[in-house]
């Protein structure tokens, strides 16, 4: 009985190394391109993020400013007429200035 080994010849070396660099460039491009659409999206959300900020402290200063005796006055003139002692109101009868 005669023991037969295939010699592996450099051809197949190359070929292997070959497959194996595809495979790499390929696995690196997709990776690439994974990584450059979550940089977008991160840019995406970073600009929405400033902008709630902005909105959010608008809103705060909003809050802030109707805790104000200002606000409260102003308020409280236009909607429920309020008018101080030494002030007189007057009203119109409807009537614009043009006349009857």
């Amino acid at each position: 009985m005669s023991h037969y080994f295939q010699t592996v010849r450099p051809r197949f070396w190359v070929f292997l190394f070959a497959g194996l660099l595809c495979a790499l460039i390929a696995l690196y491009v997709v990776q690439q391109n994974y990584i450059s659409r979550q940089e977008e999206t991160i840019a995406g959300l970073s600009e929405e993020y400033a902008a709630l900020q902005e909105a959010s402290s608008e809103l705060e200063e909003k809050i802030n400013y109707t805790y104000t005796d200002e606000y409260i006055e102003r308020e409280a003139r236009g909607k429920l007429g309020l008018i101080y002692e030494d002030e007189t109101l007057y009203q119109s009868s409807g009537a614009g200035a043009d006349g009857p």
